[in-house]
C-alpha cells in the first residue's frame, strides 16, 4: 500500500530537494529555491526552511482527490505558495505548484539523522 500525503507521513525527520519534478516524471535538477536545502517538520503547523533559515507555516488540504500543501512565512507578506503532493515511496515525494504561471516543482527525499 503506498504511504499516503498526511500529517504522519510529512512529519518526519528532513527532506531535501535533489531533482526536478514535472507531469509526475523526476527531471534534471531542483527547480524550487523552497526545498534546496531542506525542509524539516516540527508539527501539524510549522516547518523549518533551511533555505531561509527560518519556519513556516503549513497547512494540509484535499483538493480535488490530491493532498495540497501550503507555505506561508510572515516575511512573505500575504503569498501562500501551494503545491500537489505526489508520495512516491516511504522515503520519495514530488511537490507540483499549483499556480501554472510559476515554475517551482521538485523531487524530494527524505533524509534521517541518526
Amino acid at each position: 500500500m503506498q504511504p499516503k500525503a498526511d500529517s504522519e507521513y510529512s512529519i518526519v525527520e528532513n527532506w531535501i530537494a535533489t531533482a526536478g519534478y514535472e507531469d509526475e516524471e523526476i527531471k534534471d535538477v531542483p527547480n524550487g529555491h523552497f526545498f534546496e536545502e531542506g525542509l524539516e517538520f516540527k508539527d501539524g503547523d510549522t516547518v523549518y526552511n533551511a533555505s531561509f533559515d527560518e519556519d513556516f507555516d503549513y497547512r494540509l488540504s484535499n483538493q480535488n482527490k490530491e493532498t495540497e500543501i501550503s507555505f506561508g512565512s510572515p516575511n512573505l507578506g500575504f503569498d501562500t505558495y501551494s503545491y500537489n503532493i505526489h508520495v512516491i515511496s516511504e522515503n520519495e515525494l514530488g511537490l507540483e505548484i499549483v499556480d501554472p504561471d510559476i515554475e517551482m516543482s521538485c523531487y524530494l527525499e527524505r533524509k534521517y539523522y541518526h
